[in-house]
C-alpha cells in the first residue's frame, strides 16, 4: 500500500510504501526513508547527495516544461526522456538521477505488488499518463463546462499544460505565438494608457505602478501634452482588475480555434485578427477589431470580466449557427463604451453578427453602415469586411 502524508495546507510531507517511508519532503530538502539527504530541488534541476559530496544535475526542458534530458556539472548526459503527447514515457532511463519528468512533475515510481504505479504528482491531483486523465475531479470544473472533469490540459497537451492539476497556464501562448502576445500587449497599452509587461518565464502580465500624493500605490497611466490621461478608463479598469485578481485568466494563442473567452481562459487567433485588421474600412482605426480590442472583448466573457454574453444563436435550415443581425448581447455595449472613450475613429459596433453580401460578410460600425447592410448594400465606410 502506498500512503501519502500532508500538512494542513496540502503540502506533501512524506510518502510511505507498505508503512516504510520512501521520502520525507521538507520544502528545501528531500530526505530518504533513512532520514539522510536524498536531493535538493533547484530551479535548474536538482542537487543530489552522493557520499559526502553534493552533485549538480541540470535539466534540459522543452516548451511545456517536460524534462527531456539531464546533464551533470561536467556536461555529460545522464538521463534521456521522451514522451507521447499525454505524458506516457516511451523512452527514459536512470530514474535514480531524476524523477521530475513530464511537465517537471514528480513520477511516482513505486511498484505496488507487481504493478508499477507510474502516476505524476501535480500537487492538487495525481495524473495517469496511460489514460491521459487525472484520477480525481477538477475542483474548478465549473469554469470549463464543455470539458471532462478529469481532462488534462483542455485535451490539447501539445499546446497546454496543467500547473497543479486544477488550473491552466498562459505560458503556452508565449511558446506557440509570441508575436500574438506582443501585439496584444502593445495594443492594450495604447488603449489603456498602462505600461504593461509580460514575464518571459511565467507569462504573467503586470502593470507599472507609482505612488500618488496620498502615498497610495496606483497604476502608472500615460498622459498627453495637456496632462490628460490617455486611453479608455473602462479598458484600464478591466485590465487592472484582472491582473489584481487572485484568480488567473489564462491566455492561449492558437489558430486551431477562433478567438474566444469564457470562465478563466481566452484564446487569441492571430490569423483571424489580422483578417479583421486588413478588412477594416479606411475611415476606422485599424485597431477597431485588432489584437487589443479582441482581447478585451474575450476578457469581457471571462469570470473576471463580468461574464458578459453575446447574442443567443439559432440554427439555420442548413444547420449553421447564426445570430439575428443587429443584436448586441451584453458584451458589445461594454466594448462600444471603450471605443467611445478612444475616439470616433473606433466607431460603434451596431451588430454582433455580420451580413453576407456578394461573397463577403460585413460588420457595421455605425447606424448608417447597419442600415445599408440591411438593404443589401455594401456601406461606403464604417465597416469591417470578414
Amino acid at each position: 500500500m502506498l500512503t501519502y502524508i500532508y500538512d494542513a495546507t496540502g503540502s506533501k510531507l512524506a510518502a510511505k510504501l507498505n508503512s516504510t517511508a520512501n521520502n520525507f519532503y521538507t520544502g528545501a530538502v528531500v530526505y530518504k526513508g533513512d532520514k539522510t539527504i536524498d536531493y535538493i530541488p533547484a530551479s535548474t534541476g536538482l542537487i543530489r547527495k552522493v557520499g559526502s559530496d553534493f552533485v549538480r544535475h541540470y535539466n534540459i526542458n522543452d516548451h511545456l516544461g517536460n524534462v527531456r534530458a539531464v546533464v551533470n556539472q561536467s556536461g555529460t548526459i545522464e538521463q534521456v526522456s521522451d514522451y507521447y503527447p499525454y505524458g506516457l514515457a516511451y523512452n527514459y532511463n536512470n530514474l535514480d538521477k531524476n524523477r521530475y519528468l513530464y511537465n517537471g512533475k514528480e513520477l511516482q515510481n513505486q511498484t505496488l505488488a507487481t504493478t508499477f504505479f507510474g502516476v505524476y504528482d501535480y500537487g492538487a491531483r495525481y495524473y495517469d499518463p496511460v489514460i491521459g486523465r487525472f484520477n480525481t475531479i477538477d475542483r474548478f470544473a465549473e469554469n470549463y463546462y464543455d470539458l471532462s472533469t478529469y481532462q488534462y490540459g483542455a485535451n490539447n497537451p501539445v499546446l497546454m499544460i496543467d500547473i497543479n492539476g486544477d488550473s491552466l497556464n498562459f505560458s503556452s501562448a508565449m511558446a506557440t505565438d509570441p508575436n500574438a502576445v506582443k501585439n496584444v500587449t502593445n495594443d492594450v497599452q495604447t488603449q489603456t494608457g498602462l505600461t504593461l509587461t509580460v514575464d518571459p518565464k511565467s507569462g504573467q502580465m503586470t502593470y507599472a505602478t507609482t505612488t500618488n500624493k496620498r502615498g497610495k500605490t496606483v497604476a502608472t497611466v500615460a498622459t498627453d501634452a495637456n496632462g490628460n490621461k490617455v486611453g479608455s478608463r473602462t479598458a484600464r479598469k478591466m485590465i487592472t482588475k484582472a491582473i489584481d485578481n487572485k484568480n488567473t485568466v489564462n491566455v492561449y494563442a492558437t489558430n486551431k480555434m477562433g478567438s474566444m473567452g469564457g470562465g478563466l481562459q481566452i484564446n487569441i487567433n492571430n490569423t483571424q485578427i489580422n483578417q479583421l485588421i486588413s478588412g477594416t474600412s479606411s475611415n476606422l482605426d485599424s485597431k477597431t477589431m485588432g489584437f487589443g480590442m479582441t482581447f478585451l472583448h474575450e476578457l469581457g466573457h471571462t469570470d473576471l470580466g463580468g461574464s458578459e454574453v453575446d447574442p443567443q444563436t439559432f440554427t439555420t435550415p442548413s444547420g449553421a449557427k447564426a445570430v439575428n443581425f443587429g443584436e448586441l448581447g451584453t458584451n458589445v455595449p461594454k466594448m462600444n463604451r471603450i471605443r467611445s472613450q478612444l475616439g470616433s475613429s473606433y466607431g460603434q459596433r451596431t451588430s454582433y453578427g455580420s451580413m453576407p453580401i456578394g461573397g463577403n460578410t460585413y460588420l457595421p460600425f455605425s447606424t448608417e453602415a447597419k442600415s445599408a447592410l440591411e438593404r443589401g448594400i455594401v456601406p461606403a465606410n464604417s465597416y469591417i469586411k470578414q
